[in-house]
């Protein structure tokens, strides 16, 4: 082989490999409508399912209101008095968040439940095999419920009521026992205790009691239900939705079966929640007014006893004001000290004189001034003294000593020095006097100032107590004041109602066109989806691409059934068939793919037996001959011919006799094919016990290398691979190898040793043509085109 044909071959194997089959979704689209009865199957199947489903399940009606909440973060506030607002502050705060699982609690719902006394539902027949909820005024009786049993355990909670007459009604149990009982009459069942009576809100207004019934009224279902288990029930489908993260508004969504009774829920619901909320700003109010007049109690008598020990301890050291008393005690003793100061300044003054008029020398002599003495006694009888001296002076200047007039003042001036002396001594016990009696006062007022301080520190400790007392009466009194406020003032509700429950005009559930398509789809899906599944688990190959992702092998072309029943030639020199056409086009092909390399020596074989190729080796040789070429056919299946039989040629000398023993020639093997020119074969001859070995000789490579002179195409029906080694020996004779696959026959592991074979490139050019294919699923055809495009001739 040249270098260029070489290249040239690893190019175009590496492109092979390389390039992706694009998905053929026409030949998809005909392989699924092939099965189109399965898929007209599961439509109908899915969509009586559908219908079915729709027409049984309850209609359900959206209830849906929107409030605002108080949310103090948000600013919703209703509350329009700014002194009721501050009172508030002693409440707990309120989130929208809060109060959004508030409304949503099984609590709340239970209570609404209660409220409304709403332990049944009422139905009536609506159609085959269904019923429809009624309620309100269209229900014509009522139950009332005497007593209720701990524990229902029953499978069919439920009773059937008959309306007899005016006065009776025909109870029908889940058992299906019938008794007739009275409007009123007190019955018991597994529920509790409880009487049925005439519907109170159909009565006329002028005779409660007359309530007329409609005779001939369908039966009417009853269910009993625990309120507990209907407000579990309704709080789970509760939605409560904020609309806004910042605002504090919601919407409350709910879906019942009757609308009205959904509309009369939800307003209760809005009700109590307020009520609720209410209650809670109420009772916090009420306990704490509760928890301030039970301390006011105990703070009064003890700010009493306070009170009472501060006056005892006033009483008791005779003060009112400490500070006042102390500054006076303390001005008091300075005066007191000043008064001493000249107290004794006199009395030393008084005392001087005294001991100057007592002394010898000085009886004639002048007497000193009395200074700060200010007594006028004293004042007046020491100036007559100091008068008289000064007259007996002057006599004693004119006369004698002894004359009497001298003699006379002599007298008088010793009158006046003891009435001196007298009054001094007076005068100074009066200083002596008022001096200790002042001392004894300033001692006095100096004790009480030392204790100043200690009543000062034991009253203000008292002081303390009392302020400490006061303080906390005044602030209960006032937070009492403020509790009994918000209990009078506090009228606003929690939420604002800005759209009322509102129920649906139509049923939300179910939504019959939503059902109905998915019915559709599903009836769609679930065919498509086996097979699909069946594809994916397929292990046969169905279509081509499964060939073309597996190897990059060439495919020739592919080969429809031979529906002629005449026998196994399917292709003529007249014939325009489909069939035929193919083989002509796997002609064409080979001669394609084979421009430049040797073809004659062709070996067919296949994975297992049964894929068509003999079928094949016979009529791609009748094609070869057709084109005025020489062709001869071996039948190499040593183990199972069938070539010759299915020519209706009757079996001679063979292949085993010519490669086992000397004796044939050539030309003994060779038979012409009946009604076709240019095409010869060889049969198979006796079965031989060692096919393999009796291939291993010389003689095959003599063979064939004869024949190639011979004839322009050597095709060489041989074994399947999959079961023994024949095919083997022969691909070093072959110059290209045509592998057979059937469609749902062959296997995907077949095609991977075809796989396999040409990676390690074990065969010389193989090939692959695809047989028993369906026109429909191959071109894309409609049954009718193409019987009506290959007509046989």
């Amino acid at each position: 082989m040249k270098l260029s044909d070489l290249l040239n071959e690893l190019e175009e194997e590496e492109s092979n490999s390389n390039t992706e089959e694009p998905v053929n979704y026409k030949m998809l689209l005909y392989k699924y409508l092939s099965k189109w009865y399965w898929f007209a199957t599961g439509v109908f199947i899915c969509l009586s399912l559908a219908f079915a489903y729709a027409y049984f399940s309850t209609p359900y009606y959206l209830v849906t209101s929107k409030l605002l909440l108080k949310d103090e973060k948000k600013g919703a506030d209703f509350s329009s008095n700014a002194v009721v607002s501050e009172m508030l502050g002693f409440g707990s705060s309120t989130s929208v968040e809060n109060e959004a699982e508030i409304i949503k609690s099984e609590n709340l719902m239970i209570k609404v439940f209660e409220e409304l006394n709403i332990n049944n539902t009422y139905s009536i027949p609506n159609g085959n095999f269904r019923w429809k909820e009624i309620y309100g005024y269209q229900v014509p009786i009522q139950v009332v419920i005497h007593k209720i049993n701990d524990y229902i355990e029953v499978d069919d909670n439920s009773i059937i009521i008959h309306i007899k007459n005016q006065d009776e009604f025909v109870l029908e149990t889940p058992e299906g026992t019938k008794n007739t009982y009275a409007f009123g009459q007190k019955l018991a069942n597994f529920y509790g205790e409880f009487s049925i009576i005439k519907n109170p809100l159909l009565a006329s207004e002028s005779d409660s009691t007359n309530v007329p019934l409609v005779l001939d009224y369908e039966p009417i279902k009853i269910d009993f239900f625990y309120p507990s288990a209907l407000g579990k029930y309704y709080a789970k489908n509760l939605t409560v939705d904020i609309v806004n993260k910042l605002a504090s508004v919601v919407t409350l969504y709910m879906v019942d079966t009757h609308p009205q009774k959904g509309k009369e829920v939800l307003q209760k619901l809005i009700e109590v929640y307020n009520r609720e909320a209410e209650n809670e700003k109420n009772e916090i109010a009420i306990n704490t007014i509760a928890f301030i007049d039970e301390q006011l109690v105990g703070l009064t008598d003890e700010l009493e006893a306070i009170e009472q020990e501060a006056e005892q301890y006033k009483l008791r050291n005779s003060i009112t004001n400490v500070g006042a008393e102390a500054e006076l005690y303390l001005n008091s003793t300075t005066v007191n000290r000043q008064q001493l100061s000249e107290f004794s300044i006199q009395i030393d003054v008084l005392e001087s004189i005294e001991a100057y008029l007592r002394n010898q020398g000085t009886d004639y002599e002048m007497v000193p001034s009395t200074l700060s003495i200010q007594d006028p006694t004293l004042s007046g009888l020491i100036a007559n003294f100091n008068q008289l001296q000064r007259e007996r002076e002057r006599m004693l200047r004119t006369t004698q000593p002894n004359n009497p007039i001298v003699q006379n003042i002599n007298q008088q001036l010793t009158s006046l020095r003891a009435s001196i002396l007298e009054n001094l001594r007076n005068i100074k016990n009066g200083l002596v006097i008022s001096r200790d009696n002042l001392q004894a006062t300033s001692n006095q007022f100096q004790s009480r100032a030392s204790q100043v301080p200690t009543m000062e520190r034991e009253l203000l400790d008292i002081n303390r107590k009392q302020g400490i007392k006061q303080e906390h009466y005044i602030y209960l009194i006032q937070k009492r004041e403020e509790a009994v406020l918000t209990l009078a003032a506090t009228t606003a509700s929690n939420s604002k109602v800005i759209d009322p429950p509102t129920p649906s005009d139509l049923p939300v559930s179910p939504k019959k066109k939503l059902i109905y398509a998915f019915g559709l789809i599903m009836g769609l899906a679930f065919p498509f989806g086996f097979i699909f599944i069946k594809d994916l688990l397929q292990d046969k190959i169905q279509v081509k691409s499964d060939v073309e992702r597996i190897t990059s092998t060439k495919i020739l072309g592919e080969i429809s059934r031979n529906k002629n029943d005449k026998g196994v030639i399917a292709i003529s020199k007249s014939k325009r068939t489909l069939i035929a056409e193919q083989f002509r086009f796997v002609r064409s092909n080979l001669a394609f793919s084979t421009y430049t390399k040797p073809n004659k020596v062709i070996m067919v074989t296949s994975g297992v037996s049964g894929e068509g190729k003999t079928f094949f080796s016979i009529n791609l040789g009748i094609s070869l001959a057709l084109v005025d070429k020489k062709v001869i056919i071996l039948e190499f299946d040593l183990r199972k011919p069938a070539m010759l039989s299915a020519l209706g040629m009757k079996a001679s000398i063979g292949l085993t006799d010519y490669l086992g023993s000397d004796e044939y020639e050539l030309d003994d093997l060779i038979q012409p094919v009946p009604l076709t020119e240019n095409l010869s074969a060889i049969g198979c001859g006796n079965i031989p016990e060692n096919p393999a070995e009796l291939m291993m000789g010389g003689k095959l490579i003599q063979l064939i290398d004869e024949l190639s002179n011979r004839f322009d195409y050597v095709l060489i029906d041989t074994a399947p691979i999959g079961l023994v080694s024949d095919s083997f020996i022969l691909s070093e004779l072959a110059d290209v190898t045509i592998f057979m696959v059937r469609y749902n026959y062959s296997t995907k592991a077949q095609v991977k040793t075809i796989e396999d074979i040409r990676k390690n490139k074990k065969f010389k050019f193989p090939l692959i043509v695809l047989n028993d294919a369906n026109l429909e699923v191959t071109y894309g055809y409609g049954p009718t085109y193409g019987k009506n495009y290959y007509q046989e001739q």
